[in-house]
């Protein structure tokens, strides 16, 4: 079940996005580990915009969630994170599809993420879900600054991609 975020379970969500982040380790990108997840603040603040979901287990226990921000005006998955166990049961799914509604319901046409190439849940999984790569060449000056703050934090330029998804 999706549903949106309460404000008790927002101190959750940065285990979460640390413990999903362990699988990364296998791929030879533990730096990914080192990154900081999302903040509490920035996680609030999406509760309170209606632009943070989060999957909850039939117990009613967080197991993931999808943050969703709008660098140069534009809608971006900016955090999907489901942990391990929860994995393959349709939860990242239908985050993404959660926050491709909200992203039509404010006015966007196009869903956006960054993610990591040769990473088998990663690209493929976004492109079973209707997303596909933007050539580098085309990159607005908002995605490039967002490329820029990512490897700030440690990601590696040559393994990313921009995606996008009409919504």
């Amino acid at each position: 079940m999706i549903r949106a975020a309460r404000h008790q379970e927002i101190a959750l969500l940065p285990l979460i996005e640390n413990a999903a982040d362990e699988r990364y380790v296998r791929l030879g990108l533990r730096q990914v580990l080192t990154m900081p997840p999302a903040g509490v603040a920035s996680l609030e603040q999406g509760r309170r915009d209606g632009r943070l979901w989060v999957a909850v287990s039939p117990l009613n226990r967080v197991v993931g969630f999808a943050l969703m921000k709008f660098p140069g005006g534009t809608a971006w998955l900016d955090q999907l994170s489901v942990l391990d166990r929860w994995q393959g049961r349709g939860l990242g799914a239908a985050l993404i599809d959660r926050t491709a509604e909200r992203a039509r319901e404010l006015g966007h046409d196009t869903l956006y993420l960054s993610t990591y190439l040769g990473v088998p849940w990663n690209v493929p999984f976004y492109a079973r879900r209707g997303f596909a790569s933007v050539p580098r060449g085309e990159w607005p000056q908002a995605f490039r600054l967002q490329f820029m703050i990512e490897n700030s934090h440690g990601h590696p330029p040559w393994r990313r991609t921009i995606m996008q998804r009409r919504v």
